[in-house]
């Protein structure tokens, strides 16, 4: 808890720069303040990358071989300022978090386009307070992993995975027959609803 005292330095900045578009602070790690560094324009993170956020599936991947420590980074990227993407991609624990979010946070009045960057980031934090109690009733393996991709730009998906990387339950099953069933807000609202409802998801 940061309590009443002001918060200084880049994890400031970022704070700044979201409340400007329109968004509250996504998910921190107690870490964070101290470690987020600003690594770029419009690019936070705890630690150093060389790809580019965008390359959403290069993160996902490294992530689900066991090749990443935890970390989170929250970016403004894109080819184009005017057609960027909101990144915010958190790994703690078993929890591997990747929300990438078409906005325009970086040129136009908050509001006018960043609804759903918002609905994904409130989301973000029900899951992060929901994986606890999902690990305390046994639905996750302390040692494996909850993954959530949750994207406007390619497949949303959310899978878990036992210490072995044995696939335990995966979005993906039910949905092999319908191409874009689900956009990031529903991935994400299925995994919350999966924590909290003890692995039932009801129709």
């Amino acid at each position: 808890m940061r309590g009443e005292r002001k918060i200084r330095g880049d994890y400031g900045r970022l704070e700044g720069l979201l409340t400007e578009a329109g968004l509250a602070m996504p998910p921190m790690p107690a870490m964070a303040e101290a470690r987020l560094k600003e690594r770029g324009e419009w690019c936070f993170s705890t630690r150093t990358f060389k790809e580019p956020p965008s390359n959403l599936l290069h993160y996902v991947r490294k992530a689900i071989g066991g090749a990443s420590p935890d970390y989170v980074l929250v970016a403004s990227a894109g080819e184009d300022p005017a057609q960027s993407a909101l990144h915010y991609f958190l790994l703690q624990g078993i929890l591997q978090l990747f929300v990438q979010i078409g906005w325009s946070g970086r040129e136009t009045a908050p509001g006018r386009s960043n609804d759903l960057a918002r609905e994904c980031l409130d989301l973000a934090r029900d899951l992060v307070v929901s994986v606890p109690g999902a690990l305390h009733r046994g639905l996750l393996d302390p040692g494996g992993r909850l993954t959530v991709v949750a994207t406007d730009r390619g497949e949303s998906f959310w899978e878990t995975a036992s210490a072995v990387g044995r696939l335990l339950q995966t979005s993906r099953s039910s949905r092999r027959l319908a191409r874009n069933l689900s956009g990031p807000r529903e991935v994400l609202t299925e995994a919350v609803r999966w924590c909290r409802a003890g692995g039932e998801l009801g129709a």
